[in-house]
């Protein structure tokens, strides 16, 4: 068992939960692990702030108050802007874009530059251009001599 697995262990310490096997496995391993210690103590501190504190009584109307909101607000009708502004609305308009947009990104296909198709009259000449291996003077040398075949 990891530190990790072991902090999750603490407050089963604390409160007696473990087995006799998993409590001496646990306590060898506080004595050799400050950080394991230090945290078993800070659940301990914590356990006794809380523990300190006075118990809240809820006036005793509270039960009831709380089952009329729940109906009010069940029972409640629905205005316009709660309609607009629901959550399922919002995602039915979030998925229906976003299909929208794949649509036309896949529809659209691969784009190439037009200018340059249209100096280029044919594919192998536009391939000539797109070679990485040609520098911009060998590009504007293959463009003056494809404009000097058309005149």
């Amino acid at each position: 068992m990891n530190c990790a697995e072991r902090h999750g262990a603490l407050l089963a310490y604390l409160d007696g939960e473990l087995s006799s096997t998993e409590r001496a496995e646990l306590q060898a391993h506080l004595e050799g692990c400050a950080a394991c210690h230090s945290a078993l103590e800070a659940e301990r501190r914590l356990s006794g702030a809380l523990a300190s504190l006075s118990a809240v009584e809820p006036p005793r109307d509270f039960e009831a108050r709380f089952w009329a909101r729940i109906a009010r607000e069940r029972d409640a009708p629905v205005g316009w802007r709660e309609r607009l502004f629901s959550r399922r609305l919002a995602l039915a308009f979030g998925g229906a874009a976003a299909a929208v947009v794949a649509t036309v990104l896949a529809l659209r296909g691969p784009t190439e530059p037009d200018v340059d198709l249209q100096i280029v009259a044919n594919s192998e000449d536009y391939e000539l251009l797109e070679d990485p291996d040609l520098d911009l003077i060998e590009v504007v040398d293959v463009l003056e001599e494809l404009d000097g075949d058309k005149g």
